[in-house]
């Protein structure tokens, strides 16, 4: 009897699953061909190049699937098809049937396809042999072949396309061309699908009344006949309390089935269940069942193209329910009712993703099959997950939610490894794939497929053997495993009953690593996806906020350890130093990564205050651009997340330290400071091979977390000070010098793609291994993967300086700008051999070979230098990257920066394009100069402390903010600009009032403007108007005059006039006999308009330019 636990390892799909056609041994592949990824109907190309319908062109290399087809190329193809799939011997008629074909490559197929009413010609008695063929008209041609006749059936006259394209349809000519415009060319793809289809149309003739009717041909088969009735034991299980899951599992499949005698039941159970078999109760029950055997009878088929013209058979009504894989490479297939034939030898391909469904088989015979695939009538109902599959109840059961009806007739077969509990419960491991199907076309469930599989960590890998913590001393010669296994894998098992070829399959675990982020009942989310548990009651350490490694299959979580139950160690950091910058206070942090960056900090990190201090470790967390910085746990009755914490001494005394007595793991993040004075990160496994005298005598606190597969505690994290030097840890940087484009890699997931420059080779469209936000001219850090793909990130502690000096002798270099900078102070670092140094040209964004670090230009202004480098600090002084540009002019790339401190104003300016002085930090009252060719926004408001601007020639203030409560006391120099919110006040000709001396403009107490000068000239150069909230005060000299004639001045009814030139303004403009009437006082002034113009100066008909009312 069958075994009747096989089945196939749904679960395993990535490794299982094939096309749903394949052919025979001797036949090519579509996968053969060096243009395999351009094929599409890979099933059709597969089938018609093994029959010798369609081949390879030129070399016999490339199919050249996009390439159009010609008509004589179209009956060449049909030709070889009726006859058997072998190139004919064919003559050539003395006068052709068309004018065009004599002497052409094609024209005996042509004649032999025209005299059998296949082809038609195009007029003109023309055949156009190198013209291309269209969907409909290649339609046509197989149409001819099945039996069609053009005239009866209207596949000529003007209507010829429409009826063509509806008998095609109906014959399933167009089946998986859906996308395809019936009247565009056919490509070589798409024939071979046309006439791939065509196989399996039924041929037809006309009877005597005209009519068509379906061919068929008569052979002798076999039909299944009662011959006796055997008895049989039903095994089923009562009672599981085995701890094992995997076990557990495998023994609730056992329900259910069917033993020759009690013994070979009794001896299942026991060799499933093992060590757990006393937790284990079962009862047998002796059943009758039919014995069958098979009589010879003449049977009657539907005539086909394939049958007819090929000797292909199509077998279908059969589900397949087993498939073998034996020593050769090839598969036997098992089916369940097909009668004619039995089983299939000698199969090229693994079907065994089609276990469960009704097939049909293409074959000549036994073991010369040309294809296996779904039949019609067959269709997945839903696939899920045992976990998701309800009870049956009233012949309907609950799947993931959506009901579905189920046949009565729902049994256990050979194709399912568990019994079907209460019709459909395939109980078992909650994240085993499930398929149902409906094969008999009724849209009820009658066949189900249930995957079992073991999940298990690698705990052991030797040369010839390896062990997990399910199984120990596994040998690989004895299994299927993959390459490259190594400790702490995590491994997805399926039985050897469960594969094709009978042997224990392991395939590596997808895994994810991530913060638990949030829990159910059932259910976690790392890092935003939600996982299921596949048991009752979840693992103690699947802990809110708990950082997990677990292995997942099918949405489930089947595996899991705790990496950090609290902080990653990414998340940790070490001060390395402190300062304080135009931003405010600052420290620079080593990270885990060995990168370090100066970042902004919400207090002053000095010790004081129980605040952290350089050379503590701390978590951080981001507010507002700020970061908080929070000293590291060191009791270990908190643990910080971690499963322990010791304070101790390191010592070596077996070639790999320890620190209080606990190993150290060797991917663990050591921070270090060595007696140089420089800090970085290394390794545990290359921290541990330091001697006791190299690390400094005195307590560590460190990290530990328990390895689950030793049960000991590794060290994880620690700081330690050496009483030695230790060498920097050098990085891979590169340029990108193209354009960054999206592609797909050999798996089909979207990835980036581009060629950059690494400072001495260019490497050319490398592929990356996941889709990356880099540009022309971006710096970054990569690795190169084991299979090809790189792993890149974007440098973020990239810093744009000026190169001012370097010594080549001993690398001494200084930068003007740091990455701790106080009030503009320049940084002297160290060029070391392991600095990387990759030289570019920053105008076209390409790399340069043989750059060495060049001083800057100075500009005009003295002390301020073009941008010539990027430069990465690493430990100490030592500068880990430094970038040197050749063109000399490095664009700004952070040209913003908001100030709080005014005296660290002259320092931005040397650095930023855009400098902004934000009112509202200021404490004490303040007095800015703004230079010559630079800008000064002032943003916020403060009620509080005044500040004084001075506004230099040439130089702009830029007023954003509201300031009120008079604050704010400007002096505009002649030419100097200063813009207030609702626009320009004072600046050239341009502006609505200029100056040729000094002009006040201060912020009155209800937050108006008081324009203010002693001396000079103030112009008004376009209609200017003073509101209730402005102030004038012009006194001594000064005086007001219009830019040009007809300009106005207005004045409100509140304006104050604390002091004017009330005399330039006139109240009329007289006449030849009555000079005009000077004003003498606010009061003449407010609520008036005045215009610049002409006026009488006196009665003697004397006349002047001047301020007159309108």
């Amino acid at each position: 009897m069958r075994n009747l636990k096989r089945t196939l390892s749904l679960a395993l799909a990535s490794v299982m699953l094939v096309g749903m056609m394949s052919v025979g041994a001797s036949a090519v592949n579509a996968s053969d061909f060096t243009d395999a990824d351009e094929i599409v109907n890979k099933d059709a190309v597969s089938t018609m190049t093994a029959l010798g319908i369609i081949n390879g062109k030129e070399d016999g290399s490339y199919f050249d699937p996009t390439g159009n087809v010609t008509r004589a190329e179209m009956a060449k193809m049909l030709c070889v098809a009726i006859n058997g799939g072998v190139d004919p011997v064919l003559g050539v008629k003395d006068t052709p049937t068309f004018t065009d074909i004599k002497g052409t490559w094609a024209e005996s197929y042509i004649e032999y396809c025209a005299a059998n009413g296949i082809i038609a010609g195009r007029g003109n008695n023309k055949f156009d042999p190198t013209g291309t063929v269209s969907a409909t008209e290649a339609a046509k041609m197989l149409l001819g072949v099945l039996g069609y006749s053009a005239e009866k059936s209207g596949l000529v006259g003007n209507d010829w396309a429409i009826n063509t394209n509806v008998l095609a349809n109906q014959n399933g000519l167009y089946k998986k061309l859906s996308n395809l415009n019936a009247n565009t060319l056919l490509t070589r793809d798409n024939a071979a699908q046309m006439i791939y289809n065509a196989l399996d149309a039924d041929m037809v003739e006309l009877n005597a009344a005209g009519n068509y009717t379906t061919s068929q041909y008569s052979y002798t088969g076999t039909e299944s006949v009662v011959t006796g009735t055997e008895r049989v034991w039903v095994l089923t299980i009562k009672e599981n309390n085995c701890t094992d899951s995997g076990i557990k599992a495998a023994v609730d499949a056992l329900s259910g089935s069917v033993y020759n005698s009690r013994s070979d039941a009794d001896e299942t159970v026991k060799e499933v269940a093992g060590a757990e078999f006393n937790k284990v109760k079962y009862a047998l029950e002796q059943k009758t069942q039919n014995v069958y055997g098979e009589n010879t009878v003449t049977k009657y088929a539907d005539e086909t193209m394939g049958h007819k013209y090929l000797s292909l058979i199509t077998d279908g009504d059969a589900v397949l329910t087993d498939v073998e894989k034996d020593s050769k490479g090839t598969y036997t297939l098992y089916m369940n009712g097909i009668t004619t034939k039995g089983q299939y030898t000698k199969v090229e391909g693994d079907y065994s993703n089609l276990i469960g469904q009704k097939v049909e088989v293409l074959y000549k015979d036994r073991e010369n099959v040309y294809g296996v695939y779904a039949s019609t009538d067959s269709s997945l109902i839903v696939e899920s997950t045992a976990g998701k599959v309800g009870t049956l109840s009233n012949n309907e059961v609950k799947i993931d939610g959506t009901t579905y009806k189920v046949d009565s007739n729902v049994t256990t077969t050979a194709l399912y490894t568990g019994k079907l509990i209460d019709g459909l419960n395939v109980g078992g491991n909650k994240a085993a794939a499930v398929k149902a199907y409906d094969n008999d076309d009724n849209g009820k469930i009658d066949t189900v497929v249930y995957v079992p599989f073991t999940a298990a960590k690698v705990t052991y890998v030797g040369e010839k053997s390896f062990n997990t913590d399910v199984n120990t001393n596994v040998k690989f010669e004895d299994v299927n495993a993959y390459d490259d296994m190594a400790k702490n894998d995590y491994v997805i098992k399926s039985d050897a009953a469960n594969t094709v070829d009978d042997t224990d399959t392991y395939v590596l675990a997808e895994t994810v690593k991530g913060k638990i982020e949030a829990t159910k009942s059932d259910s976690v989310r790392i890092d935003g996806t939600w996982y299921n548990y596949v048991t009752t009651t979840p693992d103690k350490d699947l802990a809110l906020d708990s950082t997990v490694k677990a292995a997942v299959l099918n949405g489930y979580i089947v595996k899991s350890e705790v990496v950090t139950s609290s902080h990653e160690l990414k998340d940790y950091a070490l001060i390395v130093n402190t300062d304080k910058d135009i931003n405010g206070e600052q420290a620079k942090l080593l990270f885990a990564d060995g990168t370090t960056k100066v970042v902004t900090t919400d207090v002053k990190y000095d010790g004081t205050s129980s605040r952290a201090n350089v050379g503590d470790l701390v978590t951080y967390e981001v507010k507002k651009g700020e970061y908080v910085l929070t000293k590291a746990e060191t009791s270990d009755a908190d643990k910080a997340g971690f499963d322990k914490i010791v304070t101790g001494k390191y010592v070596n005394d077996s070639g790999k330290g320890k620190i209080n007595g606990e190993r150290i793991a060797d991917d663990a993040v050591i921070f270090v400071k060595d007696n140089a004075g420089k800090f970085s990160t290394m390794a545990g496994s290359d921290f541990a091979k330091y001697s006791t005298s190299s690390v400094k005598t005195q307590n560590i606190t460190a990290y530990a977390n328990k390895d689950n597969s030793t049960g000991y505690n590794s060290i994880v994290l620690a700081y330690v000070e050496l009483d030695a030097k230790v060498n920097s840890i050098t990085s891979n940087y590169g340029y990108v010098t193209s354009a960054v484009s999206t592609t797909k890699n050999k798996d089909g997931e979207t990835v980036s793609s581009f060629t950059f420059w690494d400072g001495a080779t260019e490497h050319k469209d490398i592929m990356t291994d996941e889709k990356v936000s880099l540009s022309k001219g971006d710096i970054f850090t990569y690795e190169e993967n084991k299979d090809g793909s790189y792993t890149v990130t974007e440098v973020d502690n990239l810093l744009r300086t000026a190169i001012i000096a370097y010594n080549e002798k001993n690398g001494d270099i200084r930068f003007t700008d740091a990455s701790l900078s106080d009030k503009g102070s320049n940084v002297n670092a160290e060029i070391t051999k392991d600095t990387v140094i990759i030289g570019i040209n920053s105008d076209d964004k390409a790399g340069v070979a043989g750059a060495v670090p060049t001083i800057a230009i100075e500009t005009a202004a003295s002390g301020v230098y073009q941008a010539n480098a990027y430069y990465v600090m690493g430990a100490g002084d030592e500068v880990k990257l430094l970038v040197v540009d050749t063109y000399g002019n490095i664009p700004a790339v952070d040209s913003v920066i908001t100030v709080t401190d005014p005296s660290n104003l002259n320092d931005a300016w040397n650095k930023y394009t855009d400098v902004r002085l934000d009112a509202s930090k200021i404490s004490k009252p303040e007095s800015v100069n703004v230079p010559a060719g630079k800008t000064l926004t002032l943003t916020g408001t403060n009620a509080t402390n005044k500040l004084t601007v001075t506004v230099e020639k040439g130089a702009t203030l830029d007023v954003k903010g509201g300031e009120s409560a008079a604050t704010l006391d400007v002096t505009v120099k002649a030419g100097g600009v200063m813009n207030v919110p609702n626009g320009k006040l004072i600046g050239g000709s341009d502006a609505p009032l200029s100056a040729d001396a000094d002009v006040t403009v201060k912020e009155t107490s209800n937050g108006g403007w008081e324009l203010g000068a002693t001396s000079g000239t103030i112009t008004v150069n376009s209609n200017t108007e003073f509101g209730a909230k402005d102030a004038m005060n012009i006194t001594g000299t000064a005086k007001i005059v219009g830019g040009k004639t007809g300009v106005t001045v207005k004045f409100d009814t509140a304006t104050t006039m604390t002091a004017m030139p009330y005399s330039s303004f006139f109240k009329n403009d007289g006449n030849a006999s009555t000079a005009s009437t000077a004003c003498s006082g606010a009061g003449d002034l407010q609520n008036k308009t005045f215009v610049w113009g002409s006026y009488y100066t006196d009665a003697s008909n004397n006349t002047a330019t001047g301020w007159v009312q309108q």
